[in-house]
């Protein structure tokens, strides 16, 4: 069985997110979705980056209920991340395209590292900003 993951905080769940998982489905038989509990994430993961709206429980409940996934977990670290990544038997890694070329967690673990596609242009920082500027 080819075991996919991937893993983001995963905030204001959107088409982005339902095109994305579509997209990893299409490629293992079990995808694992891992959620960042996100507890310090403009400090740690993205200075910048705002805290999530929604709790990692409702965060959870939510991405359960995609047809897409098989299983979800929670993280808070990198090095929780690891353990899950060197526990779970991945076979595919799933990650934005934006993380090309950059180094990410777990990279010398025997895995594919797969690129999805966003090109269609969704994203939670879109919707953001469209709930604070009044949907203009």
């Amino acid at each position: 069985m080819k075991i996919g993951f991937t893993c983001g905080v995963f905030d204001l769940f959107h088409a982005g997110h339902v095109l994305m998982l579509q997209e990893c489905k299409e490629h293992c038989d079990y995808l694992i979705v891992a959620i960042n509990r996100a507890e310090n994430i403009s400090k740690t993961i993205n200075p910048g980056k705002k805290a999530p709206i929604f709790s990692v429980t409702e965060r959870k409940l939510i991405m359960a209920s995609c047809k897409y996934v098989d299983e979800v977990l929670e993280y808070n670290s990198e090095e929780e991340l690891l353990e899950v990544l060197k526990t779970k038997n991945i076979s595919i890694r799933f990650l934005g395209e934006d993380y090309k070329g950059k180094p990410i967690t777990g990279e010398d673990l025997k895995m594919v590292i797969y690129y999805t596609n966003r090109d269609h242009g969704l994203s939670t920082s879109l919707y953001r900003a469209k709930l604070t500027d009044g949907n203009k």
